[in-house]
């Protein structure tokens, strides 16, 4: 008896019937049960006319309606419209400028549906009328003969025809390099009595889809070598000066491919996963250090939440003049980005691999709605990039590892960017909607660091791990939400996390804790003190001790403050002038906190261990003695957080 998952695969191909080349066998089973839903699946054929960049293909979608609520219509992303002209909202809102790259406005780009057709159960065709709802082309709607019910599934036939823009944001070519993303007509996502979530392609704005199977195959010129997300699979058929390649997908939400003439290919496994590397010549000399990060990251997701299901994980290391393709992610296929003049103490093409690869978990797998709410992908993939890259390199050295003698660790990048839009925006809000493409950054990247980092220290790392495998254990292959992430991790950590996390992700709050006084008071003033006349300062001096040093002849008062909105607990350290050090903990619920001593303070330090990187301003974290000196440690505090503050202002500038 053949298993369900092959019983899926024939079905599919029957279904395909003239919409594709027949295949010379059937799709390979990868996965048995599946892991999705597969509720939109698509079967693809492409050509590529490497000449005018362009695109030639069709595609039979089979979709079937999980919801409770009938669909009447269906809602289709056109995503390279976008850059159809200097109208799209896409333009409007990056000014053609994205990813550090220009849009070359003399090689625009589109997708266009040149046909639209209901496929009845008897092969009968139905032809639909596209929709579109504004000015922006890259939404388009059609209307459904009839309702689609819970449970009823339909066959739609598409064919359409792309112009590759000049690439500088993800998708389009560079020289004879192609970068096709987004680049067939997909369907959005119905959710019941919402409707279809179908938004606009904006500039921040990623993707979102549902789970299925693709079989697709590509035409390109014979000399081109081709990466794409999923497997090859059957022999590739040879037609002249072009060759055809057949790749087969199950439980992903998206498909893209690469091809180019210029590859060089370097292959190897980790654990039975296939590491495939097509790599620009000039950076050849990076293959290593490509195939140690992503075999890092590998072990370590697979440690830390669970091991990568897929037989392949391809590397696309695009040209000089396509860096806007760089440092991006689909399923079992990810962008990087190196250079033959990077030092090895920059590791930068480290970080984007593992950065990267993440994404197979945290878009690939968890799949959430990156329109709406991108830190649940973005902002957990670049706190496990900060993990992943510390336990490799030390968390001093992760970013930099001895450039021109200086070192630098991944949190402390994040923590610099998160200073220049702390409180702008909160980070739970759809990715059109921040106030500048720098605040989505923050937002969606560096601040949901600082808080998963703040959430590690209060909960212990062991439990941290625990509470975010539980996480992805349980949403995995669906479309979770923020609600479903704080539900989530409370109930695996024991405790409510709401009125720490939802403040910090919903609101605009910030985190700063002050020493604000310490008052060191002799019990027997010296002659001529008047007690009375004493007032405290913000960092007041202390008293002049009797001669020969009696600790016991004072009595201490330290006041910490709670600047910011936020309420944390956080740890504070006082140490005594007999050299004994008493580590307190305050629950931060109100503006201050007194502290009461029967002896004299030398140094208090608020946060000593660096708990809470979410503290905006750690120079106002300690206080000494004079007469004591500044303890070596409290120096160094002040003196990185004073550095911190500078290069964010510097960076805000720019």
């Amino acid at each position: 008896m053949k298993s369900r998952s092959m019983l899926a695969g024939l079905v599919l191909v029957v279904m395909i019937g003239g919409a594709a080349k027949a295949f010379a066998s059937a799709p390979p089973v990868l996965f048995d049960p599946p892991m999705s839903k597969r509720n939109a699946n698509y079967a693809i054929e492409v050509s590529l006319d490497a000449a005018a960049r362009s695109l030639k293909g069709r595609e039979r979608i089979v979709w079937r309606n999980i919801t409770a609520a009938a669909a009447s219509d269906a809602w289709f992303h056109l995503y390279l419209n976008a850059f159809a002209n200097n109208r799209s909202d896409f333009f409007e809102e990056s000014g053609g400028r994205l990813r550090g790259d220009t849009a070359d406005r003399k090689h625009w780009g589109f997708c266009q549906v040149t046909s639209l057709a209901l496929v009845n159960p008897d092969g009968t065709k139905v032809p639909l009328k596209q929709l579109f709802p504004g000015s922006d082309r890259t939404v388009m709607r059609v209307e459904l003969p009839s309702q689609v019910p819970p449970g009823g599934q339909i066959t739609l036939d598409v064919s359409f025809e792309d112009q590759l823009p000049k690439v500088f944001a993800r998708a389009g070519y560079a020289g004879n390099f192609v970068m096709a993303s987004q680049w067939f007509p997909k369907l959005g996502v119905f959710q019941g009595d919402k409707g279809w979530n179908c938004h606009a392609y904006h500039a921040n704005s990623e993707f979102f889809s549902d789970f299925g199977v693709y079989d697709v195959s590509v035409t390109v010129p014979r000399n081109y070598v081709v990466g794409s997300t999923g497997v090859e699979w059957g022999s590739e058929e040879i037609s002249g000066a072009n060759k055809t390649v057949h790749l087969h997908a199950e439980d992903v939400h998206d498909f893209a491919w690469t091809a180019s003439p210029d590859f060089i290919e370097a292959d190897g496994t980790w654990e039975g996963v296939k590491i495939r590397i097509l790599m620009q010549p000039g950076n050849k000399d990076s293959i290593p250090r490509y195939m140690a990060a992503i075999k890092e990251a590998l072990g370590l997701f697979a440690k830390w939440i669970w091991k990568y299901p897929y037989q392949q994980i391809t590397i696309v290391d695009p040209p000089a003049n396509g860096m806007g393709a760089a440092g991006m992610e689909y399923p079992t296929l990810i962008t990087a980005g190196a250079s033959p003049f990077m030092p090895k103490s920059l590791l930068m093409p480290e970080m984007v691999v593992v950065h990267e690869f993440g994404h197979q978990y945290w878009y690939g797998m968890e799949a959430n709605n990156e329109f709406e709410e991108a830190w649940l992908d973005e902002g957990i993939n670049s706190y496990y990039e900060t993990r992943i890259m510390d336990a490799w390199f030390g968390p001093d050295n992760s970013i930099m590892n001895g450039l021109c003698g200086l070192h630098m660790g991944d949190v402390a990048m994040q923590r610099i960017q998160y200073f220049s839009f702390p409180d702008m925006d909160p980070v739970v809000l759809p990715a059109w909607k921040y106030s500048s493409n720098a605040a989505y950054s923050v937002m969606s990247y560096s601040k949901p660091v600082m808080v998963l980092k703040t959430l590690e220290n209060i909960l212990g790392t062991q439990k941290m791990d625990e509470v975010m495998r539980a996480f992805f254990m349980k949403v995995k292959f669906t479309h979770p939400t923020t609600d479903d992430f704080v539900k989530i991790v409370s109930e695996a950590a024991g405790k409510d996390l709401a009125p720490i996390l939802n403040p910090l992700l919903r609101g605009t709050g910030t985190v700063d804790f002050k020493v604000a006084t310490v008052r060191n008071i002799p019990l027997e003033p010296p002659s001529g003190f008047d007690l009375a006349k004493e007032k405290p300062t913000l960092f007041s001096k202390d008293t002049k001790p009797k001669k020969g040093g009696d600790d016991k002849g004072y009595r201490a008062e330290v006041i910490v403050q709670r600047k910011g909105d936020i309420v944390l607990p956080v740890e504070i350290s006082v140490t005594f002038s007999d050299k004994t050090t008493k580590l307190e903990t305050w629950n931060g619920e109100e503006r201050y906190v007194t502290l009461k001593y029967p002896k004299k303070v030398t140094e208090v330090i608020v946060d000593p261990n660096g708990k809470i990187p979410l503290d905006l301003n750690r120079l106002n974290n300690g206080w000494q003695a004079k007469e004591d000196g500044a303890p070596a440690s409290t120096l160094a505090l002040r003196f990185s957080s004073f550095f911190e503050t500078l290069y964010a202002l510097g960076s805000g500038l720019f």
